[in-house]
């Protein structure tokens, strides 16, 4: 036990650190916080609030996205400039796009693995884990992509060598 210490402060503080450098711990946090907002605020609307089930549903769907979007846009990917070389309004309908394709992916798990003899309570995790993954790669290279990811400078990949660049935690 001689190289053993008690973990400090600066030691928990780095490993949180870390993690929110990953890009998918972040996309996940911020996910979690929709999700969160979305149930607290149906409840609230519909048990509290006195409004029918579907209202009070669709208000609290539509709020919890724009937690999302702006959680993902702003934190997750960072794209609060125009560096990506797209308008706000774009992303915008590419989230939205990107959720929809989302819900129908997950719709469509469901459907194959019921049909498959698995039961809703069985069929529900595969989709709960799969969909996200989906969404996730779709915002990254898609919805959220920097400029730079998709047409990268002929002239400064010439003149940069490969070993420059370190890699990244942003998988």
């Amino acid at each position: 036990m001689s190289g053993l210490r008690p973990p400090r402060l600066a030691d928990l503080t780095a490993f949180v650190r870390g993690l929110l450098d990953k890009r998918w711990i972040r996309f996940g946090m911020v996910g979690g916080a929709a999700t969160l907002t979305y149930a607290l605020l149906g409840l609230l609307f519909v048990n509290f609030g006195g409004m029918p089930v579907l209202m009070g549903n669709a208000l609290a769907y539509a709020l919890s996205f724009i937690v999302s979007y702006l959680g993902q846009s702003l934190w997750t990917f960072g794209t609060a400039s125009s560096a990506s070389g797209l308008s706000h309004w774009t992303r915008l309908a590419r989230f939205a796009a990107a959720q929809a394709l989302g819900l129908g992916l997950n719709s469509a798990i469901i459907w194959l693995l019921i049909r498959l003899s698995l039961t809703y309570e069985a069929a529900m995790p595969v989709a709960v884990l799969l969909v996200p993954v989906m969404v996730y790669l779709l915002c990254k290279y898609w919805v959220f992509r920097q400029s730079a990811d998709i047409r990268p400078s002929t002239q400064a990949a010439q003149q940069t060598p490969p070993s420059v660049h370190p890699p990244t935690n942003e998988e």
